[in-house]
């Protein structure tokens, strides 16, 4: 398997799948699109250190296709003074935890949240 998702193949009603490259089409306004099924691509970036950490500026970031169910993640680079909306604030300490462990779980949430929200978290 090479990490994409074949045009025509979403994963609609299936669990979340990982690949190694999101293709995504910028359109008019930087509205980024799925390159395979044309849906809005959305993202999320938290921070990973407490703010006192010399590695404070990096950050995990995902973007997912919520039609074809996949998404990508990596390590970030947010500068120190941009702020970050944090989409697990409202969390109970233990349920935010794990989301955290859970890269697969912290994505379905995000993107249920997106959905209740009309697409917030782009």
């Amino acid at each position: 398997m090479n990490g994409s998702v074949a045009p025509g193949q979403g994963r609609p009603g299936r669990g979340w799948q990982k690949v190694a490259e999101l293709g995504v089409m910028v359109g008019e306004g930087g509205a980024r699109s799925c390159a395979t099924c044309g849906a809005g691509v959305r993202a999320y970036q938290y921070r990973f250190h407490p703010m006192g950490s010399r590695q404070f500026e990096r950050c995990i970031g995902f973007a997912w296709c919520p039609d074809c169910r996949v998404y990508v993640s990596a390590l970030v680079h947010v500068p120190r003074e941009q702020v970050l909306v944090d989409a697990l604030a409202d969390l109970p300490a233990g349920e935010r935890e794990r989301l955290e462990r859970s890269e697969t779980r912290l994505v379905a949430y995000l993107d249920r949240t997106s959905r209740r929200a009309g697409g917030a978290g782009r």
